[in-house]
């Protein structure tokens, strides 16, 4: 894992299609490829939409098999959501930005990262999205040890 840069920045609420998801976080690759695969077929990749994956509980509070969460692709067409899925526009405001290069097993390391330094530097969390927006793959997309671009993104009160 490679933290990049983490900083205060104020971000504009992002309008998105989402498949939801409840289980375990690393359970939500299913939703995501089924959003891929929606997204190829209806010919959506041409604007270079962004996907973020929302996060809506706290791991350490929630069981497991109730964490929710959501696999979202910017809605840049203003296309209708497919079948199961849904609108949802992730919040904006004034966040904790943390970019990092991660693997597929680095997210929970990353998180706990981003974690420890918006505590550190004494911001208060508030009830807004917390998100990871997914910026690009710095290697092979096909490949599992490919690190990949991301923002973590935790709002602060």
């Amino acid at each position: 894992m490679k933290i990049n840069s983490s900083e205060i920045k104020n971000l504009n609420p992002i309008n998105t299609i989402a498949i939801s998801h409840i289980g375990a976080y690393a359970g939500i690759a299913g939703a995501f490829e089924k959003l891929a695969a929606w997204a190829g077929a209806n010919n959506l990749w041409a604007a270079s939409p962004r996907m973020a994956g929302v996060y809506h509980d706290d791991p350490m509070q929630t069981p497991a098999e109730k964490l929710r969460s959501d696999a979202c692709l910017e809605n840049i067409s203003g296309i209708e959501p497919g079948e199961g899925m849904k609108h949802y526009t992730i919040s904006g405001g004034k966040y904790f930005v943390m970019q990092v290069e991660v693997t597929m097993s680095e997210y929970g390391e990353a998180w706990k990262k981003a974690d420890e330094a918006f505590l550190e530097k004494g911001y208060e969390n508030d009830m807004r999205d917390h998100y990871e927006l997914y910026l690009g793959c710095a290697g092979d997309t096909q490949d599992a040890n490919a690190p990949w671009i991301v923002e973590i993104c935790i709002p602060v009160k």
